[in-house]
C-alpha cells in the first residue's frame, strides 16, 4: 500500500511534513518522533503489514525537524504554535479522536496538545520510552548517558564535540541499528539549526491539562518501556504521572529505545491489543 505524504501549513505558517498510509476507516495513530530525529523513526512500523492492517497510521516532522520547516524565533517554538502542528495534521487527513504514540521527547508534544484541546480530542495516548513534559522532568526522565549528550549538541564553537555527541546519542538508540539508517538518524541532526535545539530543549510546559486528562477525566495511557533503554529512566516517568487513572504499564524485555526495532513483535502485539481494548470498552460505555 503507497504512502500518502503532504507538506501541510500550521496556523503560523510554518511547513509540517506529514504522511500517512493504510485504511483510513480503521481506527488512526499519528506518530510523533523523538529528539533531533523526524518520523523516518517509524518506517519499519509504516512498512510491516500487520500494523497497516490494523490501523490507519500517520506520522509527522515535528517542526524543526526532518522535511518541516525549521523557525528559530522564539515565539515559533510556544506551546500553542506545537498544538497546532498535530491540529493541522488532524485536519488534513479528517481524523478524528485518533489515538497519539508519543517516542521519547515526542510524547511532550501531546502535553501541547492537551493544553489547547480537551481530552476527548483523541482516543488515547502511547507513550514509549517517554519524557513526558519539559521542564525540571528532563532532568530526572533522561539517564545520565543520554544528558551528557545534550549540552555539546546546544553549542556552536566546537564541531569535534558536536559530532561525538551526536554519534554517541544515536547509538545510545539502539546497539544493533542498521548502518543506512544509523546514517540516516545521524542525518537528522544535521540538517537542523542549532538554535533549534536551544528552544526545544529550554522551552517549558504546563502540564495541567495533560494530568487533568489522566487523573479526571480517565484517558487511557499505554506507557511501554524497554528493559534495556539507555536513555530514559522508567521510573521517573511513571512518577511525572502519578496519580493517571486508565494506566497500562507495559515492560519489554530485551527492548532498547528503538523499542519497536529491538523487540518488534512484542512491541506489535501489545499496542494493538491494548487499542482494541480500549476501543471495546469505549464501545461498551458509549450510550445506544
Amino acid at each position: 500500500m503507497s504512502t500518502v505524504g503532504q507538506l501541510l501549513k500550521s496556523a503560523d505558517g510554518t511547513d509540517i511534513y506529514a504522511e500517512a498510509v493504510g485504511d483510513s476507516f480503521k481506527p488512526a495513530v499519528v506518530f510523533i518522533h523523538g529528539f533531533s530525529m523526524s518520523s523516518i523513526a517509524f518506517n519499519a512500523i509504516f512498512a510491516d503489514p500487520k500494523w497497516i492492517a490494523s490501523l490507519y497510521l500517520v506520522r509527522y516532522d515535528i517542526r524543526g525537524h526532518g522535511r518541516s520547516g525549521k523557525p528559530t524565533e522564539e515565539a515559533a517554538w510556544e506551546s500553542k504554535r506545537l498544538a497546532e502542528d498535530f491540529d493541522a495534521v488532524v485536519q488534513a487527513f479528517k481524523l478524528d479522536k485518533p489515538f497519539v504514540l508519543g517516542w521519547s521527547l515526542g510524547a511532550t508534544f501531546i502535553t501541547d496538545i492537551l493544553s489547547f484541546n480537551p481530552s476527548t480530542y483523541i482516543s488515547g495516548i502511547i507513550y514509549v520510552g517517554a519524557l513526558p513534559y519539559m521542564g525540571p522532568t528532563l532532568a530526572k526522565v533522561g539517564s545520565p548517558a543520554c544528558l551528557v549528550t545534550l549540552p555539546p549538541l546546544m553549542q556552536t564553537a566546537d564541531v569535534d564535540q558536536y559530532q561525538a555527541a551526536a554519534i554517541a546519542f544515536v547509538q545510545l538508540t539502539y546497539d544493533a541499528l542498521p548502518y543506512d539508517f544509523h546514517l540516516a538518524c545521524l542525518g537528522n541532526s544535521l540538517v537542523q539549526p542549532r538554535e533549534v535545539i536551544v528552544r526545544l530543549l529550554s522551552r517549558t510546559q504546563d502540564p495541567s491539562g495533560l494530568l487533568k486528562a489522566g487523573r479526571e477525566a480517565g484517558l487511557p495511557l499505554l506507557s511501554v518501556h524497554g528493559a534495556k533503554d539507555r536513555i530514559i529512566v522508567r521510573q521517573a516517568v511513571l512518577d511525572a504521572v502519578e496519580g493517571w487513572k486508565n494506566l497500562t504499564v507495559v515492560d519489554i524485555k530485551d527492548a532498547e529505545h528503538f523499542v519497536w526495532l529491538s523487540q518488534p513483535d512484542d512491541f506489535r502485539s501489545q499496542v494493538l491489543s491494548w487499542i482494541a481494548r480500549v476501543l471495546h470498552n469505549d464501545c461498551l460505555c458509549s450510550p445506544e
